[in-house]
């Protein structure tokens, strides 16, 4: 019982923020408050552009994430060959 209680005495504190999402929360509210035209369309070129870190980031994921799956065929190849 006192670990149910202990477990209920956590749920029912406030969610802790922590710095990633207080800072986005915070770039979002700028960006509604005082983005004008101009700054949107630069804020999205950049975001889209090749420069952008996202962008890459999600580049090098996938490049990652191909070799990973062509050297697990060619693992389940060579287990397949030495088990006939």
């Amino acid at each position: 019982a006192k670990g149910l209680d202990n477990l209920l005495s956590e749920m029912s504190r406030p969610e802790k923020l922590s710095t990633i999402s207080k800072t986005s929360t915070d770039w979002d509210l700028f960006k509604s408050k005082n983005a004008d035209e101009a700054l949107k369309e630069q804020l999205e070129s950049r975001a889209e552009g090749n420069e952008a870190f996202l962008v890459k980031k999600d580049f090098l994921d996938r490049v990652d994430h191909r070799k990973f799956e062509l050297e697990k065929q060619e693992r389940d190849r060579e287990r397949a060959s030495r088990g006939k």
